[in-house]
């Protein structure tokens, strides 16, 4: 469909955020900026105006009495507790060990390439290009080589050369990269 949208879940249901208006598949370069803070999340397409996602059970209370509810009433004393003395719990990003990168994984996937992807401070495609073991690549993607000089249109002039990755991946299906945990081995998608 030519749109970009991240869905994420941190520890009640899945949050999905999108943009509808820019199209991303034109051939040309786009900058796509994606932050998340517990279920809070702002999505940037090039210059279009910022998407802003603020779900609701987004602080502690209502996080709490939406765990609650799926808990059964014979463990929710024992719970609560536990809950409580862990403070904000429910803020863990579920999904931190396995990042999907791609798109759906039935439909149309992402065909195109994919340069500057950081996932809390790590650069994602040259750990992939390096042959990182935290890093699984699913379908046909390949390394291209490094951003490319013309990266100057008018959608990424503002983006900084600095905060670009060096590696550029063309992928024609879904680039699937598991970040191990230290201590933890990655989750396995079913």
């Amino acid at each position: 469909q030519g749109k970009i949208g991240v869905k994420f879940n941190v520890g009640t249901d899945d949050i999905a955020i999108e943009e509808i208006n820019a199209i991303i598949n034109d051939g040309k370069y786009h900058v796509v900026r994606f932050t998340r803070s517990g279920g809070n999340a702002t999505l940037q397409v090039d210059n279009w105006p910022v998407i802003e996602r603020y779900p609701a059970g987004n602080n502690d209370n209502e996080r709490l009495a939406i765990a609650r509810q799926r808990i059964p009433y014979r463990l929710g004393r024992v719970v609560d507790e536990w809950l409580l003395d862990k403070g904000r719990q429910l803020t863990i990003f579920n999904s931190q060990a396995t990042i999907k990168i791609g798109g759906k994984e039935r439909g149309h996937p992402f065909q195109g390439q994919l340069s500057g992807l950081y996932y809390n401070g790590l650069k994602v495609l040259n750990m992939a290009a390096e042959n990182d073991a935290n890093i699984v690549i699913e379908g046909n993607v390949r390394l291209v080589g490094e951003v490319p000089s013309s990266m100057t249109t008018e959608s990424t002039a503002t983006a900084m050369q600095s905060e670009m990755s060096t590696s550029v991946m063309e992928t024609t299906t879904t680039l699937a990269t598991s970040t191990a945990r230290r201590g933890k081995a990655p989750t396995k998608e079913p």
